[in-house]
């Protein structure tokens, strides 16, 4: 009998070391508020972690997005239908039809097949009303601001795009034809920008390398 009541005795100083170490854990994880900063005019969006800006994504809004109020962030789709018969990827809603998500592509769960023309859009007003990002930007939102108590504010100001300024983000139309179909900033492994690195650009870098290599090599040869 004292051997039983030392177990339990035992156990239940494991259970209260345990509850010690992951209270503050998730007190920390509950400490961190976002909000997210749609400025329609300017076509950026500003992220901020506790009061503090931290992010700028280049955006496209549209004639229906909300150029004003304060909403919080509903749920998320890894893939989700649009208007139009396109697809979205990392779609985070924000109030109604309004939600952050991908340039649309044209198959549903195919990143290969995006709208490049759209993409090359991001920082002008091109969409029904959503707020489209790159891929990189908009999983972002979806892995970082759904549990995290995160709040959505739009306004208007032009004349000012926000603290961070106004991001850039590379265009695309003119890429070969299977390179346009993707997102530069897709981490999806097959993506050809990334030449199956994980790192954007590195398929491009690598492609101008080897020309310039090429063109030196010709130009040994004629001389």
């Amino acid at each position: 009998m004292r051997k039983i009541r030392y177990r339990v005795l035992a156990l239940c100083v494991a259970v209260i070391i345990l509850l010690g170490t992951l209270v503050p854990e998730i007190e920390s994880q509950a400490a961190v508020t976002y909000n997210i900063r749609v400025n329609v005019a300017a076509n950026v969006v500003t992220i901020y972690q506790n009061g503090v800006a931290v992010k700028a994504m280049l955006c496209s809004t549209g004639p229906s997005t909300p150029v004003s109020g304060t909403y919080d962030v509903g749920t998320h789709y890894r893939w989700w239908p649009l208007f139009d018969n396109v697809y979205g990827q990392y779609c985070t809603r924000i109030t109604g039809h309004i939600l952050f998500h991908s340039v649309p592509y044209l198959k549903n769960g195919d990143p290969s097949s995006l709208e490049y023309d759209e993409y090359d859009k991001l920082g002008t007003s091109a969409s029904l009303g959503c707020i489209r990002l790159t891929v990189a930007d908009a999983k972002w939102i979806y892995d970082n601001c759904f549990k995290s108590n995160a709040t959505v504010t739009f306004y208007m100001d032009a004349a000012n795009p926000g603290p961070l300024g106004v991001p850039t983000t590379q265009k695309i139309t003119s890429s070969g034809i299977v390179m346009r179909g993707w997102d530069p900033t897709d981490p999806d492994p097959n993506n050809p920008w990334t030449g199956g690195n994980g790192v954007p650009g590195a398929a491009e870098a690598a492609a101008r390398q080897a020309a310039a290599q090429q063109t030196t090599t010709v130009q040994a040869t004629t001389a």
